[in-house]
């Protein structure tokens, strides 16, 4: 039970051939996971780093085979984990998959990045084909509008238009939910290029109050790796899942290790400022001042301040200012732990193999023993996991409500 690499053709998805990793850092998340006073969610992001592979390292015996195979943006490595379940021939389960970056080569090695599925939509735009600046001195009055749609539907649209649609723009995603109806409306105009980067587009999605979870989620399909685009619905932001796992904990051992949990007071207001300078700036104020009035021992104000000077209507800062508050109106504490992917039960099955559990997901911490906190059945989102070349793998988990405050 081990991790496989794999090169693959960014444009297509197809495997070309395996790769020996002999070390390597990888992080998979959701959205934005920190304990923090004032924070967008953003997309999940998928990261690979620390890749220093010695020239034996590559299945190649000539200089142009090197290049081909490992040609930055072309090529791409893909990462998965093999367990008990799968069959030895088998490639494994796909976890994570980036663009070869910026590429650095020495007498013994060679050293580069990966983008993830979003780190290459940063070079983007949401603009249609032959609209934008197609004659000198032309000005760029396209607009780009949806109407009567569910927010991941205009997220998946906003994702075709920067890949199938484009020349070279092709990548290996399903874009579910093209068409999905809703009560969302968004006008992209051409002339606006600067905020119609599609990493930026996608993830002002995301942080609308209600905004939906969205994940770029690898996946086999025969020799290929593609991607699924999962995004929650208008309905219910969180991407849904089959099963809920369950992790144990106490001082006597347990499936969670080195369990920690951070603690945070709450916010009660929240400036937010939008586009615009002096007297015509865009404002809008949240609050929340429950906890500070009412027949119980007061907490003390604290006030907090969110900027998006590329938010030009009122009705949008509203939502990205009320999205902030809640995410922040209650005292928090947020759990973070470590499991080993190659545990297994008595009857040797792995309870929890990488790629049967995703950001996102919920999961059940059965807690006791811990100095601050009752023991029970907590039950908690997975916001980011990340790890290494071996089977440990760092949970972090979404802020909640502190259940002892």
């Amino acid at each position: 039970m081990a991790w496989r690499a794999y090169i693959v053709d960014t444009i297509t998805g197809r495997i070309l051939a395996p790769i020996d990793l002999p070390s390597f850092s990888w992080s998979v998340s959701v959205s934005d996971s920190s304990l923090a006073t004032t924070k967008d969610k953003g997309v999940g992001e998928n990261e690979v780093s620390g890749l220093k592979l010695p020239w034996t390292a590559i299945p190649a015996v000539s200089a142009g085979e090197r290049n081909y195979l490992l040609a930055p943006d072309r090529r791409s490595i893909a990462l998965c984990w093999h367990s008990s379940l799968d069959d030895e021939w088998s490639y494994g389960m796909p976890v994570l998959c980036g663009m070869i970056g910026q590429r650095k080569d020495s007498a013994l090695d060679t050293d580069f990045s990966l983008s993830s599925i979003m780190g290459l939509l940063e070079n983007r735009y949401v603009v249609r084909e032959g609209k934008y600046g197609t004659a000198a001195g032309s000005t760029s009055s396209d607009e780009i509008s949806f109407k009567n749609m569910s927010l991941r539907g205009i997220a998946a649209e906003v994702g075709w238009l920067a890949t199938n649609v484009k020349p070279g723009g092709q990548l290996p995603i399903d874009w579910a939910y093209r068409g999905e109806k809703g009560s969302h409306e968004r006008t992209y105009s051409s002339w606006d290029i600067q905020n119609l980067k599609a990493s930026d587009v996608l993830t002002k999605i995301a942080n609308v109050d209600g905004g939906p979870d969205m994940q770029f989620r690898p996946k086999l399909s025969g020799d290929y790796v593609r991607f699924d685009f999962t995004a929650g619905s208008d309905g219910d932001v969180y991407l849904g899942q089959k099963t809920v796992h369950r992790l144990t904990y106490s001082p006597y051992g347990g499936t969670l290790e080195n369990l920690t949990i951070d603690h945070l007071g709450p916010i009660m207001r929240e400036y937010g400022s939008g586009s615009g300078t002096d007297k015509a700036q865009i404002c809008h104020l949240s609050e929340d001042l429950s906890l500070v009035n009412g027949n119980h021992e007061p907490w003390p104000l604290k006030e907090n301040a969110y900027s998006d000077s590329d938010t030009d209507k009122a009705d949008l800062l509203k939502q990205h200012t009320d999205g902030v508050l809640n995410a922040n109106s209650r005292p928090l504490v947020q759990f973070k732990g470590e499991l080993h992917a190659n545990d297994t039960d008595e009857n040797g099955t792995p309870l929890h193999p990488l790629g049967s559990f995703w950001p996102g997901e919920i999961m059940e911490l059965d807690i006791n023993g811990f100095p601050s906190l009752t023991d029970g059945l907590y039950e908690c989102r997975l916001m980011q996991m990340s790890g290494d070349e071996t089977d440990k793998v760092s949970l972090i988990f979404d802020a909640m409500e502190d259940p002892m405050a």
